[in-house]
């Protein structure tokens, strides 16, 4: 990774991905569409101040240094650009990670808390799960820990929210119609895990088919709620502990401070390799050992040695292009005691 010195002439640096190398090679590669993005680019440097005059307000910001190109096509362009006719726009939609899977139906709205590692963790066998059966049981152990082998795959899941997340607009209106979330895109690693429905959905504990996995094993699946939401499907209508009664700082189930949209909701299950084999885990990842009965994961007690894989799913929105990258650790442990 490195940056291009964007002081002088502007540049324009492109390189193909590895797809677009196989389909050059093939003979159809051809541009039909392409994005834009602005992650490097500080828009607080705009100085209306600056002692030159107006030509100089934006100085700074057309000087910022760019990320050299990269080969990889999930690594760069976390906010693409959007054309939006409305001018009047002040605040655009963002996704947020709930404090991790909430806990029962959706009618309880009760968040639970991730693991102590600050990452959600996918379990890819029962002997795994049975080193401690609380994590079982929906009570405080076991918070951000997805069971990927219990059927059904236990009462957590990874809950992304949408809206509006400022103070300066209450929670009771809602997401103008142009601006909500109705598409999202999954990213994972195929090799480790496969995307599955939360606790209230029909696919909960099957794997939903990946709509496309590129030569680096990611796996993308386009969820569209038009296919399942209301009916039990992964995208769901916005939700509310308090809606109409919330004042500004006031404490709150949500991460979005302002107008609320729809809800994506998820798991993770693992691949029958991980679940089978040490294979990947002694390849890719490495190894802990549980301390004490909160330490380093909550809900596994000590003495207790894992595999482990860390890992991320990356969601996009298909409205803003705006991406989130939810760390996920996959682990197995060792022996059958």
């Amino acid at each position: 990774m490195a940056f291009l010195d964007n002081s002088g002439d502007i540049i324009l640096d492109a390189v193909l991905t590895d797809t677009g190398r196989f389909r050059m090679a093939r003979g159809d590669f051809k541009i039909t569409k392409f994005a834009l993005g602005d992650d490097e680019v500080d828009y607080s440097l705009y100085n209306r101040n600056h002692p030159s005059g107006s030509s100089y307000y934006d100085l700074e910001i057309l000087k910022t240094p760019v990320l050299e190109s990269f080969t990889n096509n999930t690594s760069l362009m976390k906010s693409k650009l959007m054309t939006i006719t409305n001018t009047n726009i002040l605040h655009l939609p963002i996704l947020k990670l709930s404090d991790g899977g909430y806990k029962g139906t959706a009618a309880e709205l009760l968040f639970s808390k991730l693991a102590n590692i600050g990452t959600y963790v996918v379990t890819v066998d029962s002997n795994t799960e049975d080193s401690d059966t609380s994590l079982k049981e929906p009570d405080v152990n076991g918070k951000g820990v997805l069971l990927g082998a219990l059927r059904g795959g236990g009462p957590n899941y990874i809950a992304v929210e949408t809206g509006l997340d400022t103070l300066k607009i209450p929670p009771s209106l809602d997401v103008p119609a142009n601006l909500q979330e109705t598409q999202f895109i999954i990213e994972m690693d195929d090799r480790l895990g496969s995307l599955t429905g939360p606790p209230f959905s029909p696919s909960q504990g099957a794997s939903l088919p990946a709509s496309f996995i590129d030569d680096d094993q990611i796996a993308s699946y386009y969820i569209s709620a038009n296919s399942g939401m209301d009916s039990g499907g992964l995208i769901r209508n916005r939700y509310d502990t308090r809606r109409g009664t919330e004042e500004r700082g006031s404490p709150t189930a949500h991460r979005i401070r302002g107008p609320r949209g729809r809800v994506l909701n998820f798991r993770v299950k693992p691949s029958i390799n991980l679940t089978t084999s040490t294979y990947l885990f002694e390849k890719l990842g490495s190894t802990f050992t549980q301390t004490a009965d909160d330490a380093p994961l909550t809900g596994f007690r000590s003495g207790k040695t894992y595999y482990y894989i860390d890992s991320y799913v990356r969601v996009t929105a298909a409205t803003t292009g705006y991406s989130i990258d939810i760390p996920v650790r996959y682990i197995k442990k060792q022996g059958t005691t």
